[in-house]
């Protein structure tokens, strides 16, 4: 009885650090590249916009194609290229070829901090 008992244990904790060990091999989310900058203008369908690379302050300017198929959204709404102005911040994908997706901010969006981070002194 002790024997069985100690089997169904065993196996029950090995089923569990199956399922553990198959869960660290879910996909991680990736980032889809696309293009971060300033909207510089907008001129006909195209955007030209100031684009930064991720951990540089230098910019290039940019002109990405739009056509009726790209969804623009301004500030979490959905909005029209007209609507884009000079000086909002963009996300852009994909990073080469016709825009399929502009998400468009009036403000630079603060970044998200670890919650462990240490808090600045008074």
């Amino acid at each position: 009885m002790k024997v069985a008992k100690l089997l169904a244990l065993v196996v029950v904790l090995g089923m569990v650090g199956v399922a553990v060990a198959a869960e660290g091999d879910a996909p991680k989310k990736t980032r889809t590249p696309g293009i971060w900058g300033k909207i510089v203008k907008v001129e006909g369908t195209n955007i030209v916009v100031a684009a930064r690379t991720r951990g540089s302050e230098d910019t290039k300017e940019v002109t990405v194609a739009t056509d009726d198929k790209t969804v623009v959204t301004l500030d979490g709404k959905e909005a029209k290229l007209a609507n884009l102005k000079a000086d909002m911040f963009v996300r852009i994908t994909p990073a080469t070829g016709t825009a399929e997706k502009v998400v468009a901010m009036t403000k630079m969006p603060e970044r998200k901090k670890p919650a462990d981070a240490p808090k600045p002194a008074e």
